[in-house]
């Protein structure tokens, strides 16, 4: 007798129940697609308005770029009441609106704008306290024209520790490593999403509503491209390649500005550091200072001083993708005494004396980063520059510095620094972004819509995930925190629809 073909058979049964096994499916009344400051916020909230809910992170650890911001845009907060500011929310409105020339979804910008001051009320209710209200912007400060509310900490991750938490006590299941890869949908609508553990299992969840908040597509490189934008360098986590705004558009979902990218200046490339925090903060905060910038050439092509105001020196840098901040001798010794000129967010505060400069120059000599001469034109050849070019550069700076006018771009003369006593160094920069700025189209309750505007219902985007929110740059200088500031409200207008706290409005 021929066992072979049972034996194979059992196998074959065998292989397909654990397979069967394998596959988990879970039924929820919401489902968040990441768990950064938006998804967790709003996981949060739709827990524990009892809502049954699954919060699903591809990454092994959850926050995303919400661990490295340090604050948030709001207007009309009971912060701002105690700290004296009289910023109005119509204001406040109008100032974002003709920053982008009205490019913006107006109604969508709205009605964020007018839940900030209930949402920063519902997170200090949390027992996470800002600890400020400021502006990076002295002039605003003076102004007491302050919208920036600082996390406890001056870190995110206190208010995403804080959502998990309240997520997990109310009864939440957090799924991490478990990226969602595909829109359920049924008869117009949305069902659930399926997802894949990091076993490679699949997992189903049954929902009626999907709140879709991965972080938008910066290292999508495709996606990049596809929409006319200039590759850049993360400057947060990893992992934004488009996954939400990949699901709405499989339902539908038409982009609505997307090509936006939020470029936050240039950096010295450091993997696995961002902004000014890390070892190498020191260094990095030099593309903060106003000082001699030039492109590879070694030519001048903007006024460094708007390094600052990043989002316009993004621009700049653009049309070159690499930066080198040049300086002197004399330059060296204050930034090692007196300290930087410009705070590098709030990592690094104006008047921080630069303790690590010898030994981050001298490591960063090693990997091509930094070059130090005995004149200029040595220092220009060690960077693959033309050094009569560079020597140009530098001897027009040092005359500007002298005269106490910029000739060419007008900066203002406090930035200007004489480029003329050895030795001489050059830091390499490349173009940085914090994440894409806009997805697919929503309405001002985060409802993900389709070509003709139909609502496409159960789904909602927030976050980087949604469109509509800028023109053509971040809106640094007139709502700093805007970013983090969209997505945290943007979770809490999708629950709050879903719970029909907006049905009267809309009737």
């Amino acid at each position: 007798m021929n066992f072979r073909p049972i034996v194979a058979g059992l196998a074959s049964a065998i292989v397909m129940t654990s397979a069967l096994a394998a596959e988990q499916v879970l039924n929820a009344d919401v489902v968040v697609v990441g768990a950064g400051a938006g998804g967790t916020v709003a996981a949060a909230g739709a827990q524990e308005a009892s809502l049954k809910t699954v919060l699903l992170e591809k990454n092994a650890v959850v926050g995303g770029n919400g661990n490295y911001m340090e604050g948030s845009y709001a207007v009309g907060s009971s912060v701002q009441k105690k700290a004296g500011v009289t910023l109005t929310e119509e204001d406040s409105f109008n100032e974002i609106m003709n920053y982008h020339h009205w490019k913006s979804n107006a109604p969508l910008i709205r009605r964020f704008v007018s839940e900030t001051a209930k949402t920063v009320d519902w997170i200090e209710a949390h027992g996470i306290k800002f600890e400020e209200v400021t502006s990076m912007w002295p002039e605003k400060r003076e102004a007491k024209n302050l919208t920036w509310h600082i996390y406890p900490g001056k870190h995110g991750s206190s208010l995403i520790a804080g959502m998990v938490k309240t997520f997990k006590d109310k009864g939440g299941t957090l799924l991490t490593e478990t990226p969602a890869k595909e829109l359920l949908m049924k008869d117009g609508r949305v069902a659930g999403v399926v997802a894949y553990d990091k076993s490679g299992d699949k997992i189903t969840v049954h929902a009626k509503n999907v709140i879709l908040a991965t972080g938008g597509y910066l290292e999508d490189d495709k996606m990049v491209e596809k929409y006319g934008a200039v590759p850049a360098l993360p400057n947060g986590s990893l992992g934004h390649t488009g996954d939400g705004i990949k699901m709405a558009m499989s339902a539908g979902a038409v982009p609505d500005n997307m090509g936006l990218i939020i470029y936050n200046g240039a950096f010295m490339p450091v993997p696995g550091e961002a902004l000014c925090e890390g070892p190498n903060g020191q260094l990095r905060a030099l593309f903060r200072q106003g000082l001699l910038n030039v492109n590879h050439a070694g030519d001048r092509f903007f006024n460094e001083e708007k390094t600052r105001e990043w989002p316009f020196s993004s621009n700049a840098i653009q049309r070159e993708g690499e930066v080198f901040v040049v300086f002197d001798a004399d330059t060296a010794k204050e930034l090692k005494t007196s300290g930087y000129l410009v705070q590098c967010g709030l990592y690094i505060r104006s008047g921080t004396p630069a303790d690590k400069f010898d030994q981050l120059i001298a490591a960063n000599e090693k990997n091509g980063n930094a070059f130090v001469g005995n004149s200029i034109e040595e220092v220009a050849k060690k960077a693959g520059m033309d050094p009569a070019r560079l020597a140009h550069s530098a001897r027009m700076m040092t005359e500007y510095a002298k005269k106490g006018h910029d000739d060419q771009f007008g900066k203002d003369p406090k930035f200007l620094r004489k480029v003329d006593k050895a030795p001489f160094y050059i830091v390499r920069g490349k173009l940085h972004a914090l994440a894409s700025g806009n997805g697919v189209k929503v309405t001002e309750f985060m409802e993900v819509v389709d070509k003709d505007d139909r609502i496409i219902p159960g789904l909602y985007a927030i976050g980087h995930d949604a469109g509509g929110v800028y023109g053509d740059s971040y809106d640094l200088k007139v709502g700093e925190g805007t970013a983090s500031s969209f997505a945290v409200n943007g979770g809490r207008i999708a629950v709050k629809n879903i719970l029909g706290e907006y049905d009267a409005e809309k009737k």
